[in-house]
């Protein structure tokens, strides 16, 4: 019996609201792009727009007076406690730093495919696992008689089945390849497969796009068979996506970092998985460990990805994370956004985790002055910047060298370069490098520059020295042996990788958000 699954093209979102074209661009469980935080993105505007007048030179000359002027104006003084001051910067009041969870429910599933799109308006709490229920159960293939039952148990689902027939967005499943015991999926979405149980790292799933080749599609649920457990590193909407999520199976257990109260800069990841109806969700201590089947997995610190090295203006305002280190017949350890901060630093981490076969690390290091944050999805972290930082280069996770570092001093045999993009349905979306011979353009708002040193780098810009862990440098379909099977044949160059050659640092005002 034929049975069917969701197009590669199709993407999900949970939303709070689909009122206006801004409410589809706010996932909900971003902590950074989400609706809980669009009062301060909304006030950090008129700073952008000024640095984007001024040109970033002139702009640093005049950072602690631009910043000033910012807190004076109607807006970001809104959000303000008084003219209370903490580090140089205006304190803002307690209901901006710690939003209400409950004022922002799901209630909105959001479906697109290129230009077209659908909402469908979830009302009742029930709603949410029927429709984990019907996605999950089209990620494993469905049969046209399980979508009946699914249609006839709830109105909602039905609808969304409906709408998805008429409009043709369902395909022909086929089996996956399951033979294989780590998958990279892109990003930093990696499934790791032991003999019985297998963990997924992260997920984030892009849709296809008509520029895309009929030889290298992006990998979706529907590639990688049944998915037993999942680790969340932190609540950015790169790592945890509710739309992915929500096409997993409802008994999935998941692992997130414990945070204790709902933050400007991090999503209780626990709380909003259980409003989707996922009941096997733990928030898990640093350096606790669960076994799952003949898989173990371990949550590590995670120090970096904040505003600035310094101790922030807001306490108990901080961007919480974990690593994590997943161990079946090898070890793994997942590194994503890491490097150090004011309470720790990732080096420290590696001297206790000993004994990793394979280090996945992000290398992006995010070199940049605070003042700029604007340009970048992180335009929210500005609010945390002491007045003296804001023109202090930060670099906010792990470098090329310190990745290289961390392995050695994990005792890892190979480094995996991860979490800075890695294909086309991610550079559409401004992340990371991008490599000669995509038509396709970034959205708007998105970087338009192919490399960005400080930033975005190519990988292959790593380089080795005699004892360093051999570099593996994974495309989006490939295991560790670097083998791919179809439709997931890299067909780019390495972008002139042979010949890279060092080049000088980006003007950090190069790429400011367009007007």
């Amino acid at each position: 019996m034929s049975r069917l699954t969701l197009s590669r093209a199709v993407s999900l979102a949970v939303l709070t609201s689909a009122k206006t074209e801004a409410d589809h661009h706010e996932d909900l469980g971003c902590s950074i792009l989400g609706p809980p935080s669009r009062p301060v993105r909304k006030a950090l505007s008129w700073l952008s727009q000024r640095i984007h007048e001024l040109g970033g030179d002139e702009a640093q000359r005049n950072a602690v007076a631009l910043v000033r002027a910012l807190e004076d104006t109607p807006k970001y003084a809104a959000l303000c406690e008084g003219t209370k001051r903490r580090k140089g910067r205006r304190v803002l009041r307690e209901q901006i730093l710690f939003p209400r969870a409950e004022k922002t429910p799901p209630r909105v599933l959001h479906v697109r495919r290129d230009e077209l799109a659908f909402d469908v308006p979830v009302t009742r709490p029930r709603d949410w696992p029927a429709l984990n229920a019907l996605f999950s159960t089209l990620a494993q293939g469905a049969t046209t008689t399980e979508l009946a039952q699914l249609g006839k148990a709830n109105a909602t689902v039905r609808e969304v089945i409906t709408q998805l027939k008429a409009a043709r967005w369902l395909d022909r499943w086929t089996a996956p390849n399951t033979k294989r015991e780590v998958v990279f999926v892109g990003h930093n979405t990696t499934l790791i497969r032991g003999r019985e149980t297998s963990v997924l790292i992260d997920p984030y799933f892009r849709p296809a796009s008509v520029f895309d080749l009929p030889n290298y599609q992006p990998m979706q649920p529907r590639d990688l068979g049944h998915v037993n457990a999942v680790a969340i590193t932190h609540s950015h909407g790169d790592h945890f996506h509710l739309g992915s999520l929500l096409q997993l199976p409802p008994e999935t257990r998941f692992f997130v970092p414990p945070v204790e109260r709902e933050n400007l800069f991090s999503t209780d990841c626990a709380a909003r998985l259980r409003q989707l109806g996922f009941a096997h969700v733990e928030p898990l201590d640093w350096w606790s460990s669960r076994a799952i089947g003949d898989c173990t997995v371990q949550a590590l610190p995670f120090f970096g990805e904040q505003p600035s090295a310094a101790e922030g203006v807001h306490p108990g305002l901080r961007n919480v994370g974990s690593t994590w280190k997943v161990t079946t017949e090898a070890s793994y350890a997942f590194f994503a956004d890491a490097g150090r901060d004011a309470l720790g630093d990732m080096k420290t981490v590696c001297q206790r985790a000993r004994g990793v076969d394979v280090l996945f690390c992000g290398v992006r290091g995010f070199k940049l002055q605070p003042l700029f944050f604007g340009s970048t999805t992180l335009g929210a972290f500005l609010v945390d910047v002491p007045e003296s930082e804001l023109t202090k280069p930060q670099q906010l996770m792990a470098d090329g060298p310190q990745a290289l570092d961390y392995a050695k001093r994990l005792g890892a045999k190979t480094l995996v370069p991860c979490a800075d993009g890695g294909a086309p349905w991610y550079w559409r979306e401004g992340m990371g490098p991008r490599y000669p011979g995509y038509p396709g353009q970034p959205v708007l708002g998105a970087s338009r520059l192919d490399e960005n040193p400080d930033a975005d780098p190519f990988p292959e810009r790593i380089q080795r020295r005699a004892g360093d862990p051999k570099l593996a440098i994974l495309r989006p379909g490939q295991d560790l042996s670097g083998t791919a099977h179809k439709p997931f044949q890299w067909p780019f160059s390495a972008g002139g990788a042979a010949g890279l050659k060092p080049i000088a640092p980006a003007d950090p005002s190069a790429d400011l958000i367009e007007a």
